[in-house]
Order: structure tokens, then sequence, then C-alpha cells
């Protein structure tokens, strides 16, 4: 019955949501900008986060923007060129972003939500830079177990779901003969899903600083990692770590309810929808996430885990989006 339960929505997403999404996506400039900032975005903050895990984050010294007072460091050791060239790349990203405002000012004009969706996101991009240079300039990397590194690298997480929130949102208004409206009704529906994208946002905030303790703090076995979780002598970052699987399954649980409804009354019509496939990445993240556990959290498994996060918080923000926005087709 589980496995019938999986095989529906996952037809539904790839026959449906996909095929026609990347088809009318790829119409416009801004669509095909946008796409290429998902895929940048999603490196970067891949390669962000092996920044940290190879212990890189020093690796151009408390210098920023400059790599050790130099535009381009001419002997850098392997530490710097890794976060040279996650610097780089956020470089590239940046301005990428603004191409996209630009052409989504001309293609769709500055009232519509195309624009208004990419503004925000340049905004938060911003915000996401110099965040990173707080972490640099305060010396809150590599070794550094400080509270404040905790609350920034939190922060640091939050504002990227943000940032690729806003992107979602890009993506999923790209048609740009077409006007989108917030429905009305589903008031507890939509009370629930922003629970929901809350507790998400929450479960990022302690995924990070969780990722950050297992770095810092690295158990010889499952058990004592376990013990080491309810110890009161444990380091204020090890304590914290159970609030991340709590708040997850708390999520989940949240997230499946409200998408088995809106599975059920997405058959009445034909729009593209993401319903299943956020239902099956629910299932996916969960358990890979308990294996990660059960591996203790190996470098690779680190990076796949929050590949798989980013990925279903982009399909929870397209479900959304698709449950509560109207779209009217202008005719020409």
């Amino acid at each position: 019955m589980a496995l019938n339960m999986l095989e529906k929505p996952m037809e539904k997403a790839s026959s449906a949501s996909f095929m026609v999404f990347i088809k009318e996506l790829n119409a416009t400039k801004t669509g095909k900008l946008a796409s290429f900032n998902f895929f940048l975005a999603v490196f970067i903050i891949l390669w962000g986060a092996w920044v940290r895990l190879s212990g890189s984050g020093a690796g151009c010294g408390e210098h920023w923007p400059l790599c050790h007072g130099e535009v381009v460091p001419l002997a850098p050791s392997l530490q710097t060129l890794i976060e040279f060239t996650h610097r780089v790349t956020s470089g590239i990203f940046g301005f990428t972003v603004l191409g996209q405002v630009i052409f989504a000012a001309k293609e769709f004009g500055k009232g519509h939500l195309q624009f208004k969706g990419s503004l925000v996101f340049l905004i938060l991009t911003v915000v996401e830079a110099l965040i990173g240079a707080v972490l640099v300039k305060k010396g809150l990397v590599v070794d550094n177990d400080s509270a404040m590194r905790a609350w920034v690298i939190g922060a640091h997480l939050v504002n990227t779901l943000l940032l690729m929130g806003s992107l979602t949102l890009c993506l999923f208004v790209h048609k740009a003969h077409a006007s989108y409206s917030w429905t009305h009704g589903f008031r507890k529906e939509k009370l629930l899903s922003g629970l929901g994208l809350t507790l998400f946002l929450l479960v990022g905030a302690f995924g990070a600083i969780t990722a950050l303790g297992n770095t810092l703090f690295p158990s010889d076995s499952l058990i004592q990692g376990l013990a080491s979780d309810f110890d009161p002598q444990a380091p204020f970052l090890i304590r914290l770590r159970i609030y991340h699987p709590a708040l997850a399954i708390l999520m989940a649980a949240l997230w499946l309810g409200l998408l088995i409804k809106w599975r059920e009354s997405y058959r009445e019509n034909h729009e593209p929808n993401f319903y299943g496939l956020s239902f099956v990445l629910i299932f996916i993240a969960i358990a890979f996430g308990a294996l990660n556990w059960l591996l203790m959290a190996p470098v690779w498994g680190a990076l796949v885990h929050l590949l798989l996060g980013d990925l279903l918080w982009v399909s929870l923000l397209l479900s959304v989006f698709t449950r509560f926005y109207q779209t009217s087709v202008k005719q020409n």
C-alpha cells in the first residue's frame, strides 16, 4: 500500500510537473537565467559546506573581499583555493542575479511578481554575502566553537533558504503573459503551510548547528555520540543536536498530511504540480537523514543530506505556490 502511495505521486510529478514546467520556463530569457541561477546556487551552497567540512574557512585569512590582501592569490594553499573558489563563484552569482532582475524588468515589467521576486532574490543575495563576510572578519571559521558562530551559521542557513525561496517563486511565476494572484479562503491550510515552512527553517538552522558540532567534535562511535547528546558536560553544540531530528520528524508529519489532502483534491485539474515530488522527497530525506546518523555523518553524507534538504524546500514551496496561487493568462 505504501508503494502504491509513492508510485502515483511520482508518476504525476514526472509526467506533468517537470515536462510542462521546464518547457514553459525556458520560453523567456528571465526563465533561462533563473534556471541557471538555480543550479549555480545549489553548487555554491554545497561548495560552501565543503569549505567548512574541509577546514578551509580561513583559507583567505580574515581578509574580505580580498584573499590574503590580494585580488588573486599568487601562491595559494589547497585551503585557499577552496575558499577562493567559493568567493569567485559567489561573485559571479551576484552578477547573474542582477542580470535576472534586469531581464525581468524588460520582459515582465516592474509590476509583475517575477520582477518583485527577482528583486527580493537580489537583496537576499547581498545579505548572504554580508553574512559570509561576518563569518570571515570575526574569525567564526575553522575551530571556532563560540555561541556567536552557532547563531550566525544558523542565520546563514535560514537566509540561504529564504534566498532559494525567492528564486523558487521566480521559477514558478515564469509566464510573461500571465498574472498571479493569491487565492482567497483556505485559511486553515495556509496557516498550516506557514507553520510547516517555519518548522523547515528551524530544522535547517538546527541542521547547520548540528553539522558544525559534528565537524568540531566528532564522536568515536555511535554510542558515544548518542550519550554525549544528553551529557550536561558536553559542548553546547553537541547538546543542541537532538533538536534537528525531533523538529524534522514533526515537520515531515505535518507536510505529509497536507500533501495527501492536496494530492486528492488535485485530481480535478490538470495544472502542473509538485505535490508528488514533495511527497517522495520527504521519505527520501528522512530515510537518508537516519542513514547519515547511523554512518556518523561522513563528509559525502553531509553534502547529500544538505542537497536533499534544499531540493525538498524548493519542492514544498512549489507545492504551496501551486495550491494557493491563481494563474490568469492574458490574451494578446
